[in-house]
Formats: C-alpha cells, sequence, structure tokens
C-alpha cells in the first residue's frame, strides 16, 4: 500500500486546513512513525523534509509532542508490529555531532579567550607586577616582527 505523504509544513498546513482528522501513532519494531487520517486522501504518513523518508522517533513521547505542536488533538494507536525487545536503531545523525563539535569548540575557545583575558586584568591590577613602557612594548613588537620577516624570506628563498 503506497500511502501520501506529508513533511512537517505539509502535516501542518493540512492541520491548519482542516484536512486531517486524526492522527495514528504506529509502532514498528523499536521505532514510531505518525500517521495523518485526512479527510480526501485517506492515510498520510509523516516523512523527513530532506529525504523524504518515513519519519521515526525513539520513543511515543516525541512523536505525541509533534501532534501536540500540530494542533492535533484526536487520534489512535496501533501496536500490532511493535517489538519492545527489538534492538534500538542508530540514532547517529553525523550532520548534528559536526555541528555540536563545532559549537563545542567554539564554546571552549571562547572560554579560554575569557580566562586569558581576566587573567590579563588580575595581572595589571596587581601592584606588585611592573609593567612596561609603551616604547619597551614597541620594540620588542619590532624585534619580533624583523624576526618573523627573516624567517619567512629565507623559507621562500629570497
Amino acid at each position: 500500500m503506497n500511502l501520501a505523504t506529508f513533511d512537517l509544513a505539509q502535516a501542518s498546513a493540512a492541520v491548519k486546513s482542516g484536512g486531517v482528522v486524526s492522527a495514528v501513532l504506529r509502532a514498528e519494531e523499536g521505532g514510531f512513525y505518525l500517521e495523518f487520517e485526512t479527510r480526501e486522501r485517506g492515510l498520510a504518513e509523516l516523512v523527513t523534509s530532506n529525504g523524504r523518508q518515513r519519519r521515526v522517533f525513539r520513543d511515543p513521547v516525541g512523536a505525541l509532542k509533534v501532534l501536540w505542536e500540530l494542533g492535533v488533538a484526536e487520534g489512535r494507536f496501533a501496536l500490532g508490529d511493535w517489538n519492545p525487545d527489538a534492538p534500538r536503531r542508530s540514532w547517529n545523525r553525523p550532520d548534528s555531532a559536526a555541528d555540536m563539535k563545532a559549537k563545542h569548540e567554539a564554546a571552549a575557545e571562547h572560554a579560554a579567550f575569557i580566562a586569558d583575558v581576566e587573567a590579563g586584568l588580575a595581572e595589571i591590577r596587581d601592584p606588585s607586577q611592573h609593567g612596561i613602557d609603551h616604547a619597551d612594548a614597541m620594540a620588542q613588537l619590532e624585534a619580533r616582527l624583523s624576526a618573523y620577516v627573516k624567517t619567512g624570506k629565507r623559507k621562500a628563498g629570497l
């Protein structure tokens, strides 16, 4: 049986327009799926937006939350194909994992930067620390820059 499909945006539009009568929370093996009973097309299953694959939920709570957010208040469940002992599907989302890794790295870099700034401010406020005057700092900077330029020219063969 080939069901019609709705992604989340299409399901929302169908619910708002009154085209959805109720929902079916279907359990198969270890996953949960949503189907919508529509007025004109019969059953339509919820699919992902990008791959148009059946949208699977880890547990019924996630599926019920989607129904609640869509505004679907009536429905039924179908547990005939559910196996609570079925092995859990892999829920690895490489796109989300890479995004979260980048966010964690950025947060760690930000925390390190803040710690450096706070340490510098604490050092400035410490009366036992002796600072250097502007002319000495500029001389040190010029010496470092000229060393980098010499190294760069040597590596470039100039």
